[in-house]
């Protein structure tokens, strides 16, 4: 699946370095500002009460997640692939008065350098169920997990135009590695998904959809891409999205599923 993984996680750390500086430009846009709010609304559900939990921000990238967590009073590990998208995020941190409150460090997700049961909570939102056992290994007995994963069926649907005997195979495989110029990535279904972390000894709370809402919602390009909006109609597509990403009919839409899940103590089963 990976064909050199040295090699290609060169590839992978190079492509991000170089985006690092215009990754943000996304959440200042509309469309990526409700899926930004959304995210967030939907993780604070899943917080822990106690503000000086260690929370482990894998993949975190230029701290979309690390900033809000550090200005809520929380100690977050940000750790990420990329150097290139660290120095913004430690930016972002030092410019808010929190970097005091943010661990940063470079290190590949499947492989932490973290010892066993170190965090409260940890969250991986780059979409690879490759880190799954690395995430429930680093934190604690009774701690959380939240993980973006590639939705298999979206990943299906949106290859389907160009390649349909080779998608229709793909509809029945499992797991199902959906490949890019660099990496090949895992995509789960829901029911996937749950298999996968059940096995791993995490007792899944909530799969919802997320990504990809404003085609859904039939919101035109130019809004969907606007800088500026109307506050009322903001708030409006951010109920209409938090109320469907729990909707099975949606979720196959969307392209990608985030997972919560507390870890199971096993010895005391």
């Amino acid at each position: 699946m990976i064909r050199d993984e040295s090699e290609n996680t060169d590839k992978i750390r190079k492509r991000w370095d170089e985006h690092a500086e215009r990754y943000d430009e996304w959440y200042q846009a509309f469309q990526g500002a409700v899926e930004h709010h959304v995210d967030l609304e939907l993780l604070k559900r899943h917080l822990p009460e106690d503000r000086s939990a260690k929370i482990l921000d894998a993949a975190g990238g230029t701290g979309r997640i690390t900033l809000p967590l550090a200005k809520m009073g929380y100690p977050v590990t940000l750790c990420d692939i990329s150097l290139g998208m660290l120095d913004v995020a430690r930016r972002k941190l030092r410019k808010e008065g929190v970097a005091d409150r943010a661990n940063i460090l470079e290190c590949d997700v499947r492989d932490l350098p973290f010892q066993d049961e170190s965090f409260d909570f940890a969250l991986c939102w780059n979409g690879m169920a490759e880190a799954a056992g690395e995430l429930v290994r680093v934190i604690k007995k009774g701690g959380k997990i939240s993980i973006f994963l590639v939705n298999k069926w979206s990943a299906v649907i949106n290859r389907f135009y160009e390649d349909p005997a080779s998608t229709l195979t793909l509809l029945e495989s499992s797991p199902t590695y959906l490949e890019d110029e660099e990496w090949s990535y895992r995509a789960v279904s829901v029911e996937e998904a749950r298999e996968l972390f059940e096995d791993l000894g995490v007792r899944v709370l909530d799969i919802h959809a997320v990504c990809g809402w404003m085609s859904v919602l039939a919101i035109p390009e130019e809004a969907r891409e606007s800088r500026s909006w109307d506050k009322q109609f903001f708030e409006q597509t951010v109920q209409m999205v938090t109320r469907l990403c729990k909707e099975p009919s949606v979720s196959g839409m969307s392209r990608h599923l985030v997972l919560y899940g507390e870890k199971r103590d096993r010895e005391a089963e």
